[in-house]
């Protein structure tokens, strides 16, 4: 079984000499490692980390790596994730050998988001009514399953089986 982990950046700063500079906030460093706190659950198996290039990915990564603890040898930069699609990011995750149980992407939206929509099976359960209700907001991370190898996967082809977010407000 297949798992992949699609997080959203944390809460980064209004602005920056460049959109790409952006840095994460206090918040969004607390956000971020709270989050990687809750994922340390889920990861297991040979995992791979497809990161954005931007700074506030990267720094989003640091945090959640905190608690995941996974080698610099695990982790590549796509300088594509930067501003793919949902498709894009698919298509990062499709030429990947089939060694990793678990990859986590850190993107942004409205592609992390969408490509949780775009993968998702159509299990209602209680992972997508929380979803449903709340969209994909910063340092959300959405926790899918597949059986099948990575370079299989389409639309429609991954259970959601959690939903983490920050809490409204």
């Amino acid at each position: 079984m297949k798992q992949l982990v699609v997080v959203r950046h944390a809460k980064a700063e209004g602005s920056a000499p460049s959109d790409a500079a952006r840095a994460l906030t206090t918040r969004g460093r607390a956000d971020a490692r709270r989050r990687g706190e809750q994922l340390a659950d889920f990861v297991t198996g040979t995992t791979r980390a497809l990161v954005s290039p931007a700074v506030r990915t990267r720094e989003t990564f640091e945090e959640l790596n905190r608690s995941l603890g996974l080698g610099e040898d695990h982790v590549t930069y796509p300088g594509a994730l930067y501003d793919a699609s949902a498709h894009g990011v698919l298509q990062e995750v499709r030429i990947l050998d089939d060694a990793p149980v678990t990859v986590i992407v850190v993107g942004h939206n409205p592609a992390m988001g969408d490509l949780v929509w775009m993968l998702h099976d159509g299990t209602r359960n209680a992972a997508w009514t929380a979803y449903g209700d709340r969209g994909f907001p910063t340092s959300a991370a959405a926790v899918m399953t597949y059986d099948g190898e990575w370079a299989d996967i389409d639309p429609r082809t991954m259970r959601l089986e959690d939903y983490l977010a920050p809490s409204p407000g």
